[in-house]
């Protein structure tokens, strides 16, 4: 299989995972000026339509989407005072109206609050309410936290209020304008909380692939993902196979390469630049992993392959690979988030770190 063969077989294969990828439905519900925008951007980049600092010329509840993002923000129009229970009847309509579809549903809350106002409303907590008896789950989102004293006392106060009445069922999470602050802060929590609470894997994938607040989450989710593939390798080499062909394992790390690369959400967290050079980064590396250049890419298993491939040293070598196309994944996220350029890992490079991550994998299950 040739370079251009590989490419093709690799888009083919991105474009499968990016259609199994779901799109969450967040609701988000705040009032005008509690900081929605900045929250959405936090957490999504400004890739989201803004939500508006205005008030909508539509009531109800308004959808924002991108199309290369797969995650949707529901906002909701803030209430006015006196059209409480108006608001109320909006909510439940628009719950109820959206349950039976899956990719419709709300399916996490975040009611975003002040803490420049210092206080909760029994109107707040009666929202909650309806939220919780719809069993969607539900945080507050603590804003402009950066207008709190030192010890954070007003959050701290609004969050007994929340707890007393909900005990551990509805999270509180502090936020921040300052990005700076935001790190001694709850957004990687929130993230973390967001992403355990959408019980769909699909639509978890989404979430997971569209924010660029927690690099450790998407980690964790493309680690899963490389089990999965290195399962699969072994068995395509339960009988083992001749290093010659090698190439039937191609197929499956293309695939896993692919997989990869989508669910850290490269296509959404950097440059059509440094998509591409990702792209033909990794084109380049599992060409060179078929057949002859096998060995001389990973020089370890050379005194492991014997008469043939086995399932250890299949799962050992599609281990290795898949945790260093997860490394050059991270380094360009890291890098569009830094502001600064991606370098491509060089053959060199690969060489070493394939060679660490596999021969640490087969130490591990020999």
């Amino acid at each position: 299989m040739n370079q251009d063969n590989i490419k093709r077989q690799f888009e083919q294969d991105f474009e499968q995972a990016k259609k199994s990828i779901g799109r969450p439905n967040i609701l988000l519900i705040g009032k005008t000026g509690v900081g929605k925008s900045t929250l959405i951007n936090t957490i999504f980049g400004k890739k989201l339509a803004d939500i508006s600092h205005t008030k909508p010329q539509t009531r109800g509840f308004h959808k924002y989407s991108s199309p290369n993002l797969p995650v949707n923000i529901i906002d909701s129009e803030g209430y006015e005072l006196g059209k409480e229970q108006y608001f109320l009847t909006q909510l439940k309509e628009y719950i109820s109206s959206h349950h039976a579809d899956i990719k419709e549903q709300v399916h996490i809350a975040w009611y975003a609050l002040s803490v420049s106002s210092g206080r909760i409303l029994d109107f707040d907590l009666e929202v909650i309410s309806v939220l919780k008896q719809s069993k969607i789950p539900t945080t507050v989102v603590f804003t402009q936290c950066d207008l709190d004293d030192v010890d954070g006392s007003a959050a701290k106060a609004m969050s007994n209020i929340v707890y007393k009445r909900f005990k551990d069922t509805v999270p509180c999470f502090e936020t921040s304008n300052d990005p700076e602050l935001n790190k001694t802060l709850d957004i990687d929590a929130l993230v973390e909380w967001s992403a355990d609470n959408i019980n769909d894997e699909n639509l978890r994938s989404g979430f997971i692939a569209s924010q660029c607040a927690s690099l450790n989450l998407k980690k964790e989710s493309v680690d899963k993902c490389i089990r999965i593939y290195v399962g699969l390798a072994a068995g395509v080499a339960v009988s083992p196979i001749p290093v010659s062909d090698s190439i039937l394992l191609m197929g499956l790390q293309t695939k896993m390469a692919a997989d990869i690369y989508s669910k850290y959400g490269i296509d959404t967290s950097t440059s059509d630049l440094i998509q591409q050079m990702i792209k033909n980064n990794l084109v380049s590396i599992i060409g060179k992993m078929a057949a002859g250049n096998l060995i001389k890419m990973i020089p370890i298993i050379g005194s492991w392959v014997g008469a043939g491939i086995n399932a250890l040293v299949a799962s050992s070598i599609t281990y290795g690979l898949g945790q260093t196309i997860s490394y050059m994944c991270r380094s360009a996220i890291k890098s569009a988030w830094k502001g600064e350029p991606f370098q491509p890992i060089s053959d060199e490079a690969f060489k070493k770190m394939a060679d660490q991550f596999t021969k640490e994998y087969k130490e591990k299950n020999q």
